[in-house]
């Protein structure tokens, strides 16, 4: 079995894969508003009130308080 059909049956690999992207998304759209910085800051503030949230959450979180 080639690596690319164990990664197509595999549905955490998929998650996995599908939530890097939304991330790479969001990192992606605040540095063209030249805002990675305060999202990324802002993604570490919510991490810190809330420790069990997942890095796309957190993610969300500084994007959304910026506008991005």
């Amino acid at each position: 079995m080639s690596y690319e059909e164990k990664f197509r049956m595999n549905p955490r690999d998929i998650d996995e894969a599908n939530i890097n992207d939304q991330c790479d998304s969001i990192l992606a759209e605040a540095d063209k508003h030249n805002l990675q910085l305060e999202v990324v800051w802002s993604a570490f503030k919510h991490k810190e009130q809330f420790p069990t949230a997942s890095l796309l959450e957190c993610l969300q979180v500084g994007a959304d308080e910026w506008d991005v």
